[in-house]
């Protein structure tokens, strides 16, 4: 997996957003933003990232309204969700709503390094399942 990955990042603040963006482009990893759920099921099914960030709250939605289009769409994916906090309470509840994980700065490259490349490497197993399943 030594290709470029590529993340969509679904928010509203700049904060944490802002400081997350910086640590992906250090991490060489493509980024692509937009601002509400209405525009992620296009933006999804298109350019296909290999993990996506959201907010915990938007607009038109939240996290779990972002796994439901992700689900909907034919690009399976990883959905980690931003707090600009880091809250026990959002992280379980995350965690059981089938997110694949929740992050909070301050991103350190190490530690935001395995959560991508971990999420990478799951959404890449999605994708290998659904191509199995479609061709059988």
């Amino acid at each position: 997996m030594n290709e470029q990955l590529s993340a969509l990042l679904i928010h509203e603040r700049s904060k944490p957003f802002d400081a997350l963006c910086r640590m992906l482009w250090e991490l060489s990893v493509g980024t692509h933003s937009i601002d509400c759920c209405r525009a992620a099921r296009g933006v999804i099914s298109r350019c296909k990232p290999d993990v996506i960030f959201t907010d915990r709250s938007l607009s038109d939605g939240d996290w779990q309204t972002v796994l439901y289009l992700v689900e909907q769409t034919d690009a399976p994916a990883s959905v980690i969700v931003v707090s600009p906090v880091p809250d026990a309470h959002t992280y379980l509840s995350v965690m059981e709503g089938g997110a694949f994980d929740f992050v909070a700065p301050p991103f350190e490259r190490e530690p935001l390094n395995f959560v991508l490349r971990s999420a990478a490497l799951n959404t890449h197993r999605l994708r290998t399942a659904l191509t199995r399943v479609s061709c059988a």
